[in-house]
């Protein structure tokens, strides 16, 4: 609010001023009248109006646009998250079809690891999704973060089971 209460000040002064601006250069030519003065602040009022209308209009459309970027980008997180699901159940088929028991142990501890950490993903991502604007970003980068770093782990475990 105190951002739209600085803009609304500057452009009320600078149309006010400019009003002015406007009478004295009229006055040079002709004799200024009290409905010339009031004439003129009365359109400085108008565009002063306008003004305000158009900013709120441009901080509601910025408002609009952030939410559904930030709706996009909490959608984004979902799929991923959806898909390490699915990488962690391929992970837990591929693992009881192995023979090797103590490997296999290995790895279902890893994936039961991987589960936890995806659990907890999943409840800050819709912690993320009450989050204020302003602390929004960071909380995005540290989801981010965590889901590349399981994925990273989903991709090595993979490739142990391929060996």
């Amino acid at each position: 609010m105190k951002f739209i209460q600085t803009i609304q000040q500057k452009t009320g002064f600078a149309l006010l001023a400019g009003a002015c601006s406007l009478m004295l250069l009229g006055s040079c030519n002709k004799e200024l009248t009290k409905q010339d003065v009031q004439e003129n602040i009365e359109e400085a009022r108008e565009a002063t109006q306008e003004a305000e209308e158009e900013t709120k209009e441009a901080l509601a459309s910025r408002e609009q646009y952030y939410e559904d970027f930030r709706a996009q980008k909490v959608k984004e997180l979902e799929d991923r998250s959806e898909k390490i699901d699915d990488r962690v159940k391929e992970l837990k088929k591929i693992s009881d079809k192995e023979g090797n028991t103590r490997a296999s142990d290995d790895i279902k501890s890893a994936i039961d690891e991987l589960q936890r950490e995806k659990e907890d993903i999943n409840q800050k991502i819709e912690e993320a999704k009450s989050i204020q604007e302003t602390d929004w970003t960071s909380s995005y980068d540290e989801l981010d973060k965590s889901i590349a770093q399981i994925e990273g782990e989903i991709d090595k475990l993979e490739q142990s089971l391929e060996n």
